[in-house]
């Protein structure tokens, strides 16, 4: 399963972001997330959601002994993962990085997204 973007119609609420760190942490804390909103101010002015690719082979767990399909399921990663992202997919804030575990099966953020720009 992967959420799918549509930067097109992204406006910017930031609802998923505060959703993912309610249900994860119970706060309310936009860099506490596993999905964030970058807008690009100087070209298109869209707005475009961020998160985890799902990729199937993940680079950001190379060079450890990682279960892939158990590492997927987990929200809060260890901050080199971040680094190792090449698509600069997982949020990082203070020590930890933010991964998209997907809330378990039914992410909670293409729930509260009502322009529809995310979805599976």
């Amino acid at each position: 399963m992967k959420i799918k973007v549509d930067k097109k119609k992204c406006s910017g609420c930031h609802l998923c972001e505060m959703v993912c760190s309610l249900f994860h942490l119970g706060v309310l804390n936009t860099e506490k997330t596993a999905i964030r909103i970058q807008k690009d101010d100087l070209n298109t002015s869209l707005n475009a959601p961020v998160l985890c690719y799902q990729c199937k082979e993940m680079k950001c767990l190379e060079g450890e002994e990682a279960v892939e399909g158990l590492e997927k399921k987990v929200f809060i990663w260890p901050i080199i993962r971040a680094e190792r992202c090449p698509f600069n997919a997982l949020t990082v804030f203070g020590e930890n990085a933010y991964h998209c575990d997907l809330c378990g099966g039914s992410p909670r953020c293409i729930k509260v997204c009502t322009p529809k720009a995310l979805r599976i």
